[in-house]
């Protein structure tokens, strides 16, 4: 296949630097990436096609993820191409007839259009039969909403812009099937967002949810089904201590907080991209450590990606151990007021959204209490650190109200004590 386009010296280190080295990539991928940029004539350094690499249990893979926009950019230089894909949304109410063994579709708005159906596309060529492709906008939908899947359901571009989602994965779908456009997949049908830096990002971070299935009915004439995607492994959880070598957050474009960990176990020192969505709480804590803090750390793997569940720090746990165990320790009454004089806040008045209690490896119980404040109506996490602060939270659950007094210490939440019962009644 001819190169649609060719990147100078000055070009190809500017792409290395940018690109591939932040990834930890090897200078074998960045010729392959080079390759397939050429080939495509896809360009990284504005923004069509972004290079991934992350690690996994079986070692580190390797992606290169472009856009529909990008997609549809090749298949212009495409032999045969005669124009983009012809697509719509499909309502209740619409009339709408799919024939696949003709490619072709008959779609027609209703008077009082309903509920979104799904999404079709259908491409010509100038050799071929028409192909044509319906997508479900249930599957997909579900496979993405942040307001669905995330826990304080923030928003992303699916629930803003269903419409314009469900049309571009139809449209991407029949791209790939007229035209041989080899192992490029988009953000859209493997449900990953843009980071803060747009499209020109080395790394993106995918949805929590498993990618999107690839159920629909097409026509395909002429055209060998493509590979799917290489990220298949199991999904499972490690737990254990690592050590913090460097920590990134953002802020996607649709407004979805997201962080990046580096991280390396510290029992067989293999080092690991961690990544972190949607939990608020958990990447405002992170933002406070230096690299080389060592974490407890629960890490679960999703489609071949490393996403964190929990953490706590490790001397935290060590350092209440020392405290409970302590033969020297002050009174309980002492206790309490010491750690009331700790930048101690006053008491407030909360709301409890969800409550986790937890032991951690060194043994130590504790509790991650998700409250709001009812006077801000702010969010955030709290941590009863210890069997005793457990025992005195345990009984809160969802949607219950109370006084409650914190501290916080190295960017945590911890709490103190609840308001008495009988100031509570009075």
């Amino acid at each position: 296949m001819e190169k649609v386009l060719t990147f100078t010296n000055e070009q190809k280190s500017l792409i290395w630097n940018r690109f591939v080295q932040p990834a930890k990539g090897t200078q074998e991928e960045a010729n392959h990436f080079i390759e397939v940029c050429e080939t495509f004539g896809l360009n990284p350094l504005l923004g069509d096609i972004v290079f991934q690499r992350y690690e996994t249990k079986n070692g580190p893979n390797t992606s290169f993820i472009t856009t529909r926009n990008g997609l549809l950019r090749v298949a212009t230089t495409q032999e045969g191409y005669v124009g983009p894909p012809n697509a719509n949304v499909v309502r209740e109410g619409d009339t709408f007839e799919f024939i696949p063994s003709e490619g072709s579709v008959r779609h027609e708005f209703g008077q009082k259009r309903g509920p979104i159906l799904g999404a079709y596309a259908v491409m010509h060529h100038k050799r071929f039969r028409p192909v044509a492709v319906f997508v479900d906008f249930q599957e997909y939908f579900q496979a993405n909403s942040g307001e669905i899947n995330s826990r304080y359901k923030n928003k992303n571009v699916w629930d803003k812009m269903p419409s314009a989602m469900i049309q571009k994965i139809a449209e991407v779908f029949v791209l790939r099937r007229q035209f041989p456009l080899g192992g490029l997949y988009t953000r859209e049908e493997m449900s990953l967002e843009e980071n803060e830096n747009g499209n020109s990002g080395n790394a993106d971070i995918p949805n929590q949810s498993n990618p999107a299935p690839e159920k629909q009915s097409e026509v395909v004439e002429h055209q060998q089904t493509p590979e799917a995607p290489i990220q298949q492994p199991k999904e499972n959880a490690v737990e254990g201590v690592f050590i913090l070598q460097s920590f990134e957050k953002g802020v996607s474009p649709q407004n979805v907080p997201f962080a990046k960990l580096n991280v390396m176990n510290k029992a067989s020192s293999e080092v690991s991209l961690v990544l972190v969505k949607e939990k608020e709480e958990i990447i405002e804590s992170l933002s406070h450590f230096q690299t080389g803090q060592e974490l407890s750390l629960v890490i679960k793997n999703e489609s071949g990606f490393n996403f964190l569940e929990t953490f706590t720090l490790v001397q935290m746990e060590e350092q209440n151990v020392q405290v409970e165990s302590s033969p020297e320790q002050a009174e309980p009454g002492q206790k309490e007021k010491q750690l009331v004089s700790d930048t101690a806040e006053p008491l407030e008045a909360f709301i409890m959204e969800k409550y986790e209690p937890g032991t951690t490896p060194a043994g130590v119980s504790f509790a991650k209490m998700y409250v709001k404040n009812i006077a801000d109506n702010k969010q955030s996490m709290v941590f009863a650190q210890g069997q005793e602060a457990v025992e005195k939270t345990k009984h809160l659950f969802e949607g219950s109200e109370f006084a409650m007094q914190t501290r916080i210490k190295n960017g945590f939440t911890f709490f103190v004590k609840l308001e008495d019962a009988d100031k509570r009644s009075a």
